[in-house]
C-alpha cells in the first residue's frame, strides 16, 4: 500500500483525531525504549553529526522532526542521501514541469536540503513508475540500480566523506508505506555502514568510517496497522517531535514548512501538513547493529 493511501485512510472520518484522543497513536506494546541507550535528543544535543539515506525526495518528511531537531536547533552537520530523483511520480504542477519531472523534483530537493542546511547527495537511479500496483520486486529495481552505477558503494562513500555519528533510514522490512524502494534503499543503507568501516572496501580518497549508531524510522501508528501495513519492530527509542526547532516553531512544523517546497508533490505534502499533529509530533524508532543484524539487499 502506497503513502497517498495511507494518508487518506487516516485523513478520513477523522481517525488521526481519533488515534490522539483514545491514546492508540503510540508504539507497538511490544516495543519498549531501551533503557541502556541514551534518548536520541541527548545524542543529538551532543552534536552528532546526522545522515539520512532515502530513496526520493520528499522522503525525508518521515524523520523531518528529528533532522529539525538536529541541524536547525543543534546546528549540527546534516546530510541527506537520496537515491532517485522521484521521475516515476508525478508533477502537480498547473503548467507542467519543464524540462523534465526529475529535473525540478531535484531543484525541489536542493531547496528542502537548504531549509534543512543539509549536504545533499543526490542520485538519479530509476524510479519506477506510478501506478503503485505495476512496482516491480525489490530484486527487480536493485537489478535496474545495478545496471546505472553502484548504489552500495555510493552511500559508502557518502558516508565516508561527510562521517556521520548517527545514520537514520527507513525499515528494511515494510519501509514504512510498503514501497519497495524504500526497503531497498534501507538495506542498502544497513550493509553500507558496515561496509564503510571495512578497510578492505575501496573508494579512493576517502578513509573507513564506523557509524556510531543506525536507526531505522519505524511507522507504528495503528491507523496504518488496520489495513496490514506498519513496520515490524520493536520500537528502542522515541523522538518528541513537538520539541522546538526554533523558538515558536516545533520540529515537526518545521517539517511541514519544508514540505510546501516540494510542489510538485502537493497532493501528498498537503495531506502530510492536515495530519502533522496527530501524526508526526511523536517518531518510533529502532536501533540495530550493523555487524550482526542483516538485510539482503538481493533478497
Amino acid at each position: 500500500m502506497d503513502r497517498r493511501t495511507f494518508l487518506q485512510r487516516a485523513v478520513a472520518a477523522g481517525l488521526w483525531p481519533l488515534a490522539t484522543i483514545a491514546g492508540c497513536g503510540g508504539a507497538d506494546r511490544r516495543g519498549r525504549p531501551d533503557p541502556t541507550d541514551p534518548p536520541l535528543d541527548d545524542v543529538l544535543a551532543a552534536g552528532a553529526r546526522t545522515m539520512w539515506v532515502a530513496a526520493h525526495p520528499d522522503d525525508e518528511c518521515f524523520p523531518g522532526g528529528l533532522l529539525a531537531r538536529a541541524s536547525i536547533h543543534y546546528r549540527n552537520p546534516l546530510a541527506f542521501v537520496v537515491m532517485t530523483h522521484g521521475d516515476g511520480g508525478e508533477c502537480g504542477l498547473p503548467d507542467g514541469c519543464e524540462p523534465d519531472l526529475a529535473t525540478v523534483r531535484g531543484r525541489e530537493m536542493a531547496q528542502v536540503a537548504r531549509m534543512y542546511r543539509a549536504r545533499l547527495y543526490h542520485h538519479r537511479y530509476w524510479n519506477a513508475p506510478l501506478p503503485v500496483s505495476s512496482f516491480p520486486p525489490r530484486r527487480e529495481i536493485l537489478a535496474r540500480w545495478r545496471a546505472q552505477g553502484d548504489p552500495l558503494r555510493d552511500i559508502v562513500t557518502a558516508i565516508r566523506d561527510f562521517r556521520p555519528d548517527l545514520l537514520v533510514t527507513f525499515d528494511p522490512y515494510v519501509g514504512a508505506t510498503g514501497h519497495p524502494e524504500h526497503q531497498l534503499t534501507a538495506r542498502l543503507a544497513v550493509l553500507a555502514v558496515r561496509q564503510a568501516a571495512d578497510p578492505t572496501f575501496e573508494t579512493p580518497g576517502l578513509s573507513p568510517h564506523r557509524v556510531a549508531r543506525t536507526i531505522l524510522q519505524q511507522n507504528r501508528f495503528w491507523v496504518f496497522r488496520l489495513g496490514g501495513g506498519g513496520d515490524p519492530g520493536p520500537v528502542t527509542h522515541t523522538f518528541d517531535a513537538s520539541l522546538p526547532a526554533v523558538p515558536g516553531l516545533s520540529c515537526a512544523h518545521f517539517m511541514a514548512e519544508a514540505t510546501r517546497l516540494h510542489r510538485t508533490q502537493e497532493n501528498d505534502m498537503g495531506m502530510v501538513r492536515r495530519v502533522v499533529s496527530a501524526g508526526f509530533l511523536t517518531l518510533y524508532f529502532r536501533r540495530v547493529d550493523p555487524w550482526r543484524d542483516f538485510f539482503d539487499p538481493d533478497e
